[in-house]
């Protein structure tokens, strides 16, 4: 995590220069796939294709959730300028334990609203842990001192689109190490890997 506005794009711009540009967003405490554009031509096209495209984020949640069927949360939500929007989330659990009561929830939302997929989980009554704004300050504290989690456990683990007149999109990212070391000590991380295999794949892994 980082206090510093931007430093994503900011390194970016020293890397590859000054035209290129996000096309969409992530909040600051969310890691994984961002989809940056050195043709600013283009960012129209692919929001375009990621608004109609696939997107899936790993939630890691408070409670127990032990029914694996898919819930489907549209719930609107407000824009920046109070205007209310649909917001819909498809939302699968793939792994849970009662101790610690905990799950590893899989997240696709069907649109694009400001803490869409946080706001989702805690209307299941399973918010985020190290969520600040919308979940547990107590159970926050808890796995930082019982498990050293250090950040927000929401992770955006793939991307897919098909850009017109552009060739698909299809990119996944590793799990960062810090949420990783936390996972491979819960006793369900077999069962996430059996349901999701990329999780396998984590930043301490070559490649």
């Amino acid at each position: 995590m980082v206090n510093e506005r931007d430093t994503l794009m900011r390194a970016a711009r020293r890397q590859l220069g000054d035209h290129i540009a996000p096309v969409h967003r992530l909040d600051r405490p969310t890691s994984g796939c961002l989809l940056l554009s050195l043709d600013r031509g283009a960012i129209p096209r692919l929001q375009a294709a990621l608004a109609i495209g696939e997107k899936r984020y790993v939630a890691f949640v408070r409670g127990h959730a032990p029914d694996p069927s898919e819930v489907r949360i549209e719930r609107p939500m407000k824009d920046d300028g109070g205007v209310e929007r649909s917001a819909i989330t498809l939302i699968r659990p793939i792994a849970t334990s009662r101790e610690p009561r905990c799950s590893l929830l899989l997240a696709r939302p069907l649109t694009g609203r400001y803490h869409q997929v946080r706001r989702h989980c805690r209307d299941l009554n399973h918010p985020v842990i190290g969520d600040s704004k919308h979940g547990d300050t107590r159970v926050n504290r808890w796995w930082r001192e019982h498990y050293g989690l250090p950040r927000l456990g929401l992770h955006c683990l793939s991307l897919r689109l098909e850009p017109e007149g552009m060739e698909p999109i299809d990119v996944s990212c590793p799990l960062p190490r810090d949420l990783a070391e936390v996972f491979r000590r819960l006793p369900w991380w077999a069962d996430a890997l059996a349901a999701v295999p990329q999780l396998h794949r984590d930043a301490t892994e070559p490649g």
